[in-house]
C-alpha cells in the first residue's frame, strides 16, 4: 500500500456559534405593491370562473342546495385568499449581503432563504401578461443541484431586476474565479 504525503497541517477549528452573523438582523427591501394588485386580479379571475360554474350547474340541475354550499365554499376561500395576499404583501423581502442573498417569504408559515453566491448557477427574468401590464417582473436565481429556482423574488420593476440579475452575475463570475486560483 502506498502512503499519502500530508500536504501540511489539516485544521478544522470550531466555530463558535453565538459569533455568527444572524440572518434575522438584516433589513430587507420589499416588494413591490404592485404584487399585491397581481394577486387579487388572479384570486378574483379564478372566483369569477367557480361562480360562472356554478351559476351555470345552479341553472340547469335540480341540486340547489349543493351549488349553494360551493359557492359559499368558494367565498371562503375567496376572502382567505384576499387576505392572505395582503398579509403576505408585508413579508416579502430580500437583501443582498457580501457573500449571499436573503429571501423571505410567507404569512403563515415563512420561509427564509440564504443562498452563498459560490452555490448560485445561473439567474433570469421573467414576466407575464399580468406582470407586463402592471409594470413589475420575476428576479429567478438557480442554484447547484435544484430541480426549480430556488428563490423567485417577485414583484421587481423591471430596471432593478435587471440591476440586481447583473450585480449577482458578477459575483457569481467573481466567485467562479476566486474557487479555480
Amino acid at each position: 500500500m502506498a502512503s499519502v504525503a500530508p500536504q501540511g497541517d489539516f485544521e478544522n477549528k470550531r466555530i463558535a456559534i453565538a459569533m455568527l452573523p444572524r440572518y434575522q438582523e438584516v433589513e430587507l427591501n420589499g416588494v413591490s405593491k404592485k404584487l399585491l394588485i397581481k394577486n387579487l386580479v388572479q384570486t378574483s379571475i379564478l372566483f369569477l370562473v367557480i361562480l360562472l360554474f356554478c351559476g351555470y350547474v345552479f341553472y340547469y340541475t335540480e341540486e340547489n342546495f349543493l351549488i349553494t354550499i360551493v359557492a359559499i365554499a368558494a367565498f371562503v376561500l375567496f376572502s382567505f385568499l384576499c387576505f392572505n395576499a395582503w398579509k403576505m404583501q408585508k413579508i416579502y423581502g430580500y437583501a443582498l449581503r457580501e457573500r449571499d442573498i436573503i429571501y423571505r417569504k410567507g404569512f403563515l408559515v415563512t420561509k427564509t432563504t440564504v443562498i452563498s453566491f459560490n452555490r448560485i448557477q445561473h439567474v433570469s427574468i421573467s414576466r407575464g401578461v399580468l406582470d407586463k401590464m402592471l409594470g413589475i417582473a420575476t428576479l429567478s436565481i438557480f442554484t447547484a443541484g435544484g430541480s426549480g429556482s430556488d428563490i423567485s423574488i417577485p414583484a421587481l420593476e423591471p430596471e432593478l431586476a435587471q440591476t440586481l440579475k447583473e450585480a449577482l452575475v458578477i459575483k457569481i463570475s467573481e466567485d467562479g474565479d476566486a474557487s479555480i486560483q
